[in-house]
């Protein structure tokens, strides 16, 4: 019964399914409603079963062929099913494990709990990246900086060098003059 996961199935078929006749089916649903368990309806007020109802309405033929009673039958299935149907409203959440998956029911509370956790390391996650993303941006800054530094002081050492090398070659040129004005004296 696959379709009943998704889209549900109507009464005829699901009697075919649990091997009754549709008459018998719609009498024990009648009286699982009569213990507050609800089925849903189409658009013609028809009963829709989904796979929780046939595991309900399977569990209840089993109870019968054992020997119980109707009323015994239909009131521990309403029981049991209302009660799983309730806890799967707090929430289903599916573990994935290797070899089979686990249904596991929260209440808001650890629900919350769950997602205050996840958001709180996310947000550690990004506020880690962003420093990540600044450090870099600064180191990147700082050895910009420090290159054109570099490049000044080169600049300015190589203009004092020719500053002094002129001076030097001036010097140079003034002894030899004056050395030659010596020579000539």
């Amino acid at each position: 019964m696959e379709n009943a996961t998704a889209y549900g199935t109507l009464a005829k078929e699901i009697a075919l399914h649990l091997g009754v006749n549709p008459n018998t089916l719609r009498r024990w649903s009648l009286e699982l409603e009569k213990r507050h368990y609800l089925f849903e309806r189409n658009a013609k007020g028809q009963r829709i079963y989904y796979e929780r109802d046939i595991q309900a309405l399977s569990e209840c033929k089993m109870i019968l062929n054992n020997g119980g009673s109707m009323e015994n039958a239909v009131t521990a299935v309403a029981a049991k099913f209302i009660e799983r149907k309730n806890a799967q409203k707090t929430l289903g959440v599916i573990l994935d494990e290797r070899e089979n998956d686990e249904n596991v029911a929260l209440s808001m509370r650890d629900l919350e709990a769950m997602i205050d956790s996840a958001v709180q390391k996310a947000v550690e996650q990004e506020r880690e990246a962003m420093f990540q993303a600044l450090e870099l941006k600064m180191n990147e800054a700082i050895e910009q900086r420090d290159r054109m530094l570099m490049q000044s002081l080169n600049q300015k050492i190589e203009e004092k060098r020719l500053e002094i090398a002129a001076a030097t070659e001036k010097e140079n040129q003034k002894k030899s003059i004056f050395n030659w004005f010596k020579k000539k004296r």
